[in-house]
């Protein structure tokens, strides 16, 4: 079984962080993607490396990683972070994952920024891909790829078109269900 799983905001808290930094920026938003262009570029350029760095893992990721591996699941992280904003990127993130010990195969950042997960996903035969926004769900399950979809409680409320989780230990037990 080979998984994708996705960065921020599905096994990072990445909006809790930027709110921080949005505050500082701009108090009049309450979500830095709310910003026009302009302002969200800039705000991206100031602030990208802090977010990245200072953002804490999700419940249980570490726990379920653990038990992909344990399960020799081949483990690839497939990102839309590239160096648009911050030529620190692909620093940052492969040292953020080593200093939280998180044990994956392969990264991919989106150098290209073409936001194309599911082409990727298909050239390295995944089975499984977890992420948190419906644009990349889409992009990957059109292949025939089982999604899964990580959100928060109050996302749980709207009409998902993914089998939905807000937390990794019922990841771990889905799978489980699934062996």
């Amino acid at each position: 079984m080979i998984i994708g799983i996705d960065i921020d905001n599905t096994i990072t808290n990445t909006f809790e962080a930027s709110l921080k930094y949005l505050k500082i920026f701009d108090n009049n938003y309450d979500d830095w993607h709310k910003l026009p262009i302009d302002r969200k570029n800039q705000f991206l350029k100031l602030y990208i490396d802090n977010i990245m760095q200072e953002a804490t893992l999700k419940d249980g990721v570490n726990d379920a990683f653990n038990y992909f591996k344990e399960l020799n699941y081949k483990i690839i992280l497939i990102t839309a972070r590239n160096n648009k904003h911050s030529l620190n990127t692909k620093d940052i993130t492969i040292k953020y994952l080593e200093e939280h010990h998180l044990i994956y195969d392969k990264i991919i950042f989106d150098d290209d920024n073409l936001n194309d997960k599911g082409s990727i996903a298909q050239k390295e035969n995944i089975n499984l891909f977890i992420d948190d926004k419906d644009l990349n769900l889409d992009s990957v399950s059109k292949y025939g790829i089982e999604c899964l979809k990580f959100t928060y409680p109050d996302d749980l409320e709207k009409n998902n078109k993914y089998k939905t989780f807000t937390s990794w230990y019922d990841i771990i037990e889905y799978i489980k269900r699934k062996e």
